[in-house]
């Protein structure tokens, strides 16, 4: 697989040719600083880009989907131009995307395509309720308030060892919230998508390899980086470029340029 490496900046040709607006949602377990290196890497190369920023629920919450929701959709307005947006969201982001990018165009505002990476693929089911060991480890590490530790402290040195620079990996692990029980134990609605809408999944790595299977046999464009589950972290000009040839390849735009998919 070619990997397109070089900074957006010193891009010539089709990668650069087509100027983009973009919404990088960050997984709710971790913040804005996940793809802060995408988006800056992006709008070197002229793309509009939109990380939102969103507040995690409170565990008397009864719906933790629909506050998300709104404050994704609310957040996409800085965009602040009227052309379709390519609606990327990495990990637990994943199985709510279809339902954002479902509203996103209800509510007027054009999606051109969605890209998943590295998560679940959407199935509408909860995650606890689908993977009864992760809820047995959820229900090890929640405490009396019903909170669980923010996610980079469920998984010990592990987890460090995704982000190897210090600096960065604090940026990036400070924004981690406490994160409500409950939140895992909702599933979130599949809606039915426009069949002209893009869809592309990518993988950091095997970890994912089933939700990426899943998602080619429904035949979306896939592919697989080698990498962890942080990658856009510790590698985003490659990661941005790898997303700026999925969407030319989605839109059909300098089809050459587009991956082998693994």
């Amino acid at each position: 697989m070619t990997l397109w490496t070089d900074r957006a900046s010193s891009q010539e040709g089709p990668l650069a040719s087509t100027s983009r607006n973009w919404l990088l949602v960050p997984s709710p377990l971790l913040g804005p600083a996940s793809w802060d290196g995408v988006a800056e890497s992006l709008r070197t190369s002229g793309h509009h880009v939109v990380v939102p920023h969103t507040s995690m629920t409170t565990p008397s919450c009864e719906d933790h989907v629909s506050p998300w929701l709104e404050e994704v959709i609310k957040e996409s307005d800085a965009l602040g131009n009227p052309n379709p947006a390519v609606v990327v969201a990495h990990s637990n982001a994943c199985g709510r995307a279809p339902m954002l990018v479902d509203c996103l165009i209800r509510w007027g505002r054009p999606v051109e395509a969605m890209i998943l990476v590295d998560g679940r693929f959407p199935d509408g089911r909860s995650l606890a309720a689908d993977e009864p060991k992760f809820a047995e480890l959820l229900d090890g590490l929640m405490r009396p308030n019903d909170y669980l530790p923010p996610w980079p402290r469920w998984w010990g040195s592990f987890v460090s060892g995704l982000v190897v620079d210090p600096e960065c990996r604090a940026v990036v692990f400070d924004q981690a919230p406490s994160v409500p029980r409950s939140w895992f134990d909702q599933g979130c609605p599949v809606p039915t998508l426009p069949p002209e809408l893009g869809r592309g999944y990518v993988a950091f790595g095997g970890s994912y390899e089933d939700a990426r299977m899943e998602a080619k046999a429904l035949g979306w464009y896939t592919l697989q980086l080698t990498g962890d589950h942080l990658h856009q972290v510790v590698a985003p000009d490659a990661v941005a470029g790898t997303l700026i040839a999925m969407a030319l390849h989605l839109a059909g735009e300098n089809p050459s340029t587009a991956f082998t998919d693994g």
